[in-house]
């Protein structure tokens, strides 16, 4: 192992181990709820934490944004603009999971009106959502705290913080939902309960180290000679802008699938849940490098070392495309017996093996995919992701999804070959843009 792969791996792996256990709470609520006798309630949870991604995915520019600047700030030795960065987004983070928290109800109705369902799923799934949005303040900041610590090169503080959250959460599922540890029985809203618990304990977590930890002095004395700087915050806000817009083109799939699947009966409801938590585990685990691309691609760019941000990237996507394969290679050998962990209803499991070849072949193609939007976030290069997002969504997605789900009615597998369609045009858009300069040239001045 070289010095690129040590540096590499010095952020990947705890970024990994937290990118991992980031889908612990939607796969505690899945399998928790999905003990449970009635299939709706897994449906339920399942379509509320679709709504709930929604939200926060496309709100992730707080946390990507944040990484990307603060990279480079630090990258360019600049502490005073870093700090800025923090307290700029930390405002920003607050105001909207507050908007958020209050306008819940709507959110919740309208989420609900285009996820579509059974009257079950619908009842018991606006019942989790109303408790667990009140966690919106506290996720968002979270978010930019580990947006924080990351452009600062430091894997170990998000790790610390998703780690609290989920075990936390964990317990917390385990208590309210089934009643035991002297709680109370909630079912469905127990575990609303505990997903917001598990944020208000990482917060905390999040805080402590910041305040506490000896190499973040430095930077929370460097307060910015003017908070409100109107071309800091411009450029703050262009970021969070083009991120913002990619990140809906990508939910506006993930709800259009959900919509698509959620007519064709609660057992294909309910196999969607878990290939969603199957596919989840990939590409959380994948972002480890993804998150590493972006810490350390943002610091050479920001030190003006383009060689190395070129060598770093090419290092990452190898590191990326082994472990895609990896998780390719187990999904297709034993993608029936994982779903079968998940929930003990046999129509649910058997619907999800039969997409084994499918889901199995496409996990190497987004491993490359994922670890190319931590390169172009770290060069600050948002304005071609969203492009390229925005291109794949409405040229390949849509399209596939109108053919094989509403003129051949493939059902369930329709769906997922019409999202398979989505990452085959992100591919073919973000390639050629890695294999020219352009974005080693976007980086913030």
């Amino acid at each position: 192992m070289n010095s690129l792969d040590r540096r590499i791996f010095g952020l990947a792996v705890p970024n990994i181990l937290a990118a991992l256990s980031t889908p612990l709470i939607g796969i505690a609520d899945t399998a928790m709820i999905g003990h449970l006798p009635e299939v709706a309630f897994m449906g339920a949870v399942s379509t509320a934490s679709l709504i709930f991604n929604g939200i926060f995915w496309c709100l992730a520019f707080l946390r990507m944004g944040t990484t990307a600047l603060v990279a480079q700030y630090s990258g360019a030795g600049d502490r005073r603009q870093s700090a800025g960065v923090l307290y700029r987004s930390l405002i920003v983070a607050v105001c909207l999971g507050t908007g958020i928290a209050a306008a819940g109800g709507w959110i919740g109705r309208i989420g609900f009106e285009l996820a579509g369902g059974s009257v079950q799923v619908q009842h018991w799934g606006m019942r989790y959502f109303a408790i667990r949005v009140w966690e919106a303040p506290l996720a968002l900041s979270v978010m930019t705290l580990n947006g924080f610590f990351l452009g600062t090169a430091n894997a170990i503080a998000p790790l610390w913080v998703t780690t609290v959250a989920n075990l936390v959460n964990i317990g917390a599922d385990y208590a309210l939902i089934y009643g035991k540890l002297g709680a109370p029985k909630l079912g469905v809203e127990g575990a609303a309960w505990a997903s917001v618990l598990g944020n208000a304990a990482a917060l905390a977590t999040g805080g402590f180290l910041l305040l506490r930890g000896y190499r973040y002095r430095s930077y929370l004395r460097a307060w910015p000679t003017r908070l409100w700087d109107l071309r800091a915050m411009k450029r703050l806000m262009q970021t969070n802008a083009f991120l913002f817009g990619r990140t809906l083109c990508l939910q506006f799939a993930s709800f259009f699938t959900l919509g698509m699947v959620s007519r064709m009966g609660e057992a294909p409801l309910a196999a969607n849940a878990v290939i969603l938590q199957v596919w989840g585990l990939t590409s959380f685990a994948v972002d480890g490098f993804a998150h590493a691309a972006e810490t350390l691609v943002g610091r050479c760019l920001g030190a003006r070392l383009f060689a190395e941000a070129r060598q770093l990237a090419w290092r990452i996507l190898c590191w990326g495309l082994g472990l895609g394969a990896g998780f390719g290679l187990a999904y297709f050998v034993a993608l029936e017996p994982i779903a079968a962990l998940f929930t003990p209803h046999r129509e649910v499991v058997e619907q999800v093996g039969t997409l084994y070849v499918l889901i199995a072949l496409l996990q190497p193609l987004n491993a490359v995919v994922f670890v190319f939007d931590g390169i172009f976030i770290g060069a600050s290069d948002m304005g071609y992701l969203f492009k390229a997002m925005a291109l794949a969504t409405f040229g390949m997605f849509l399209p596939a999804a109108l053919v094989f789900v509403y003129w051949l009615d493939w059902q369930l597998a329709g769906a997922w070959m019409a999202y398979s369609g989505l990452m085959v045009g992100r591919f073919v858009t973000l390639w050629p843009r890695y294999r020219g300069d352009a974005w080693l040239q976007s980086f913030v001045e």
